[in-house]
């Protein structure tokens, strides 16, 4: 159903040079966002897990734990734990995170680039806790979704999000709430991609925003995904899903509901969605933006002032319940699409108008 764009065997820029990173019979190539400057000493780090390890250590750079689920178990409020280079082949569950302004943060040791093969969950137990600088690889995980959100304000920046084809990526709020409705969730500078079953079955998303407030969905490229990009669904309200490149999914942005009795008590509808100064293009099976309502109608949704191109079932779908205004069709003129850069030309139009990721 992708067939025009990379999958997760091309090559994805984002620095100078990519990784190849085994996994079983396959390769992933990677191409992960450098660590800022500001960010290359291992100064930020406050325990460690590595290659070679031992749970039973003291979690030094020196003597580091052996398994992530280890290393986030003795974190606290404040502490960061950072991962060695290597592939945690392991299911990582965070039930304890940080208090507003010290969170609890796992990421990758500055210079290397760890990846954690399997299911990443965040329970409604664990508020405030960061993930970045990673590669999230879903691929083992039986077809449930990773990563899972339920805490309120975590944050997911510069990692790489992908399954190879087999489930959901993100989900937030997901089992609609059963385990926390997730609140202030920011999903910024991330590459997700080739997320979702194929043929794809209209279940299977890059970003799936279930039963969630205040989410923002910024910075990101969110490309071959089966189904939709960005899909707000029943019960998503106050979102921002802003200055992002979606591209190349089944389709863009969808703001949706659902009718009572099928699984929900009541009817539900998201409302007061922000999708804006994005580049979504190329949707290979629905629209670039649309709407489903199949119980109340949402209200207060908006989409300006993106660039829309070449959607299968065009650009807009139907549009009920959303305010539509200043959005422009135009080839975003992707400099090396074939290759995975999906950042503008100079002459883009869509670039012009300020859609795509933030400089």
């Amino acid at each position: 159903m992708c067939a025009s764009l990379p999958s997760v065997h091309g090559i994805l820029k984002l620095s100078a040079s990519s990784l190849v990173v085994a996994m079983g019979a396959a390769a992933f190539l990677w191409a992960p966002q450098p660590a800022p400057a500001r960010d290359a000493s291992t100064n930020v780090c406050s325990r460690f897990a590595g290659p070679g390890g031992r749970d039973a250590g003291p979690g030094t750079i020196t003597d580091p734990y052996r398994t992530v689920g280890h290393l986030v178990r003795r974190l606290r409020a404040g502490e960061t734990g950072c991962l060695r280079g290597s592939v945690y082949r392991e299911d990582v569950d965070i039930t304890r995170g940080g208090v507003p302004g010290r969170p609890l943060t796992l990421r990758s040791v500055p210079g290397h680039r760890a990846t954690i093969q399997g299911r990443l969950a965040i329970a409604g137990s664990a508020d405030d806790v960061v993930v970045s600088f990673l590669r999230l690889d879903g691929s083992t995980t039986n077809g449930e979704p990773s990563p899972q959100v339920n805490g309120d304000r975590v944050v997911f920046r510069s990692n790489e999000v992908s399954n190879r084809h087999t489930a959901n990526c993100f989900i937030l709020g997901g089992a609609f709430a059963k385990y926390g409705r997730a609140v202030g969730t920011v999903i910024d500078r991330n590459r997700i991609h080739d997320c979702g079953r194929l043929p794809a079955t209209n279940h299977d998303h890059g970003v799936y925003v279930e039963a969630a407030r205040y989410t923002r969905v910024t910075n990101n490229v969110i490309y071959g995904n089966a189904d939709w990009g960005v899909h707000l669904y029943p019960d998503a309200d106050n979102t921002r899903v802003a200055n992002n490149v979606i591209v190349g999914n089944g389709g863009g942005v969808i703001i949706a509901g659902e009718a009572g009795g099928d699984g929900y008590s009541v009817g539900y509808a998201s409302d007061t969605n922000v999708i804006e100064w994005n580049v979504i293009a190329n949707s290979t099976l629905y629209h670039n933006v649309d709407t489903y309502w199949g119980g109340p109608t949402g209200r207060g949704n908006l989409a300006q002032r993106n660039c829309l191109w070449n959607g299968k079932g065009g650009n807009f779908g139907d549009i009920v319940g959303l305010a539509v205004r200043g959005n422009v069709v135009a080839n975003p003129l992707f400099v090396n699409p074939e290759r995975g850069n999906f950042e503008l030309q100079a002459r883009s139009r869509c670039l012009r108008l300020g859609a795509g990721p933030a400089r």
